[in-house]
């Protein structure tokens, strides 16, 4: 026959204590916020390199269309001279963008983070007085303090001055969270306005 003092050996020997429960709980909760951490930085990486490889196809386009149309670029429908605006962001010449035998009126800028394009066609009267279309050729752009165009003359050295530009050096940093790691990636690419050659 089991005495009382048996019983509570038995009851002791049974079950756990509270502080065991509780060190359970505490190295599960932890387990847990490890676990859950980890899922949620491979879900960050995975969906940032989707975006960011996106974003790079989507400027390396964009480049292989600036550098078709600068190199075409030829006197405006009245006569201009084919580069029109030579700025760090902002870029204004007259190509011939559809083919079609007339030169329209090229614009690409940055807008924030995004480098637009707009397109005039001459109209009637050949004074590119009409609207342009706009679209978005390149999005998530990080240049910053880093120009897209810097113009350079036949000697290549650098220049503002319209007429004597004879190569535009194209440069796009594309970052789809600049605030954090990695790094940009750098697109850069060289253009002979083809049209000026003959001043070469």
């Amino acid at each position: 026959m089991l005495n009382n003092n048996t019983l509570l050996k038995k009851n002791k020997s049974a079950g756990f204590t509270l502080i065991e429960i509780l060190t359970a709980m505490t190295i599960f909760t932890v387990m847990v916020a490890i676990g859950a951490d980890f899922i949620i930085i491979s879900y960050k990486a995975t969906t940032f390199e989707a975006e960011q490889e996106t974003a790079v196809r989507g400027a390396r386009d964009a480049m292989d269309i600036i550098t078709k149309e600068i190199r075409g670029a030829n006197s405006s429908e009245q006569g201009d001279y084919p580069l029109a605006i030579v700025d760090d962001n902002n870029l204004v010449f007259y190509s011939d963008t559809d083919d079609d035998g007339q030169m329209e009126k090229i614009s690409y800028y940055l807008d924030g983070s995004q480098l637009l394009k707009s397109i005039t066609e001459p109209g009637a009267a050949n004074d590119y007085s009409g609207a342009g279309a706009t679209t978005t050729i390149a999005s998530y752009v990080n240049n910053q303090e880093q120009p897209i165009f810097i113009y350079f003359d036949n000697n290549h050295n650098n220049t503002d001055i319209i007429n004597q530009i004879r190569l535009i050096q194209i440069t796009l940093l594309i970052n789809v969270t600049p605030a954090r790691a990695p790094n940009d990636y750098s697109l850069e690419t060289d253009v002979n306005l083809r049209n000026l050659k003959d001043n070469l």
